[in-house]
């Protein structure tokens, strides 16, 4: 098989890919090809899995196909070098690579500025460094905290799942059937000792999550759309949409079992990644062209936003009251909520505010896992 060294510039290896990925049976168009350039060209081969993830997302249409693309990939990619270095030369290499940071971000590979594994990470082992990356805030995770969370996150949510199904199954025992109780107990000699409960009918209950992925959110939109699959995977009925400057439903990009291609397909298709923030209008949006479908009185609506809106506030103020109607229970969590001294000052908050049922933190993931006690009670 090829290597990439041995093409003459970096644009030609880029093209012997795709043919390697032909040979292989890979479903590669002319659209898949050119989308590869552009995926290089826009910084995103600087970073060997950043660039690995998007690739997947343009070659690989099933879950199967994902073992396989990773072994070519590594063969044609990797083998012979770690980075890659293109012949032509990047006069506007910094603004490429400004232009990618976005991208980054959303796939969970892009670099803070307080990013780097110290010696106290490095030293702290097992359930400490669980713990320890539990309750870091999103925006100061090291790279080796983020792939302990991407280990634990899906198991400790799928335990939440189970226990809040398990809380509202006992909680909801129903009236007492008293017929049932006397059948049940005729062999103590007609003693009621245990009581036979009516089961009620449970309406199905659903939860609406909707994400900002606006530029002021980046340091936290990525940890809550991984959060968001993990809640996909383990709760039958959920909807989710991203807004920023636009809304945008996700629930079936969120649908496969492997989160790369997932997070790979919102990436495609999140043209509003990182721009500005109209919440008030993607709200009303959403109340528009969705809310009917997807709102009752069994919807609990979660909104993940910083809250800094630039729009006008009697637009938010109504959107979010016409939302509150329509649900069971409305709640805001907002990741500056989790600093010291934080007071909802600012105008987005304060027009929502009146309107919330709960108004929670969203800085780390212990700070998620408290939406347990929320939907236990929903």
């Amino acid at each position: 098989m090829d290597h990439y060294t041995d093409y003459p510039s970096f644009s030609e290896a880029l093209i012997g890919f795709s043919q390697e990925a032909r040979k292989l049976g890979f479903q590669v168009g002319l659209q898949a090809s050119r989308d590869t350039v552009l995926t290089a060209l826009h910084g995103l081969w600087l970073d060997r899995d950043l660039f690995e993830y998007a690739l997947a997302a343009l070659y690989c249409h099933t879950e199967e196909e994902r073992i396989p693309f990773g072994q070519l990939y590594k063969r044609f990619w990797r083998k012979q070098g770690s980075r890659l270095t293109d012949k032509r030369d990047y006069k506007n290499q910094k603004k490429i690579h400004k232009a990618a940071q976005s991208v980054a971000v959303m796939l969970g590979t892009g670099k803070s500025e307080l990013d780097g594994e110290t010696e106290e990470t490095k030293n702290t082992s097992g359930a400490n460094a669980k713990e320890t990356a539990k309750k870091t805030d999103f925006s100061l995770l090291t790279q080796q905290q983020s792939q302990l969370l991407d280990e634990i996150s899906a198991k400790l949510i799928r335990e939440m799942s189970l226990r809040i199904k398990r809380k509202n199954k006992k909680a909801k025992k129903g009236a007492i059937d008293l017929a049932g109780s006397i059948r049940n107990n005729l062999q103590n000699g007609g003693t009621i000792i245990h009581l036979k409960h009516v089961r009620p009918k449970r309406e199905k209950y659903r939860l609406l999550v909707l994400l900002d992925v606006s530029g002021s959110m980046d340091k936290y939109s990525f940890y809550l759309l991984k959060f968001l699959w993990s809640l996909r995977h383990h709760f039958k009925h959920i909807e989710a949409f991203t807004f920023s400057t636009k809304l945008m439903r996700i629930t079936d990009y969120l649908a496969d079992k492997d989160m790369s291609l997932s997070l790979g397909m919102v990436s495609q298709n999140a043209t509003h990644w990182s721009s500005g923030t109209k919440i008030g209008d993607c709200l009303q949006d959403f109340n528009d062209n969705y809310s009917k479908r997807y709102l009752n009185g069994n919807t609990m609506t979660i909104v993940l936003s910083d809250g800094l809106d630039t729009g006008e506030p009697e637009v938010l103020e109504a959107a979010i009251h016409q939302i509150k109607l329509r649900s069971k229970k409305l709640v805001w969590l907002n990741p500056l909520k989790g600093m010291t001294g934080y007071e909802p000052i600012q105008q987005g908050m304060q027009a929502a505010l009146p309107a919330l049922n709960h108004f929670g933190a969203a800085h780390n993931f212990a700070s998620l896992m408290e939406l347990e006690n929320i939907l236990t009670h929903a």
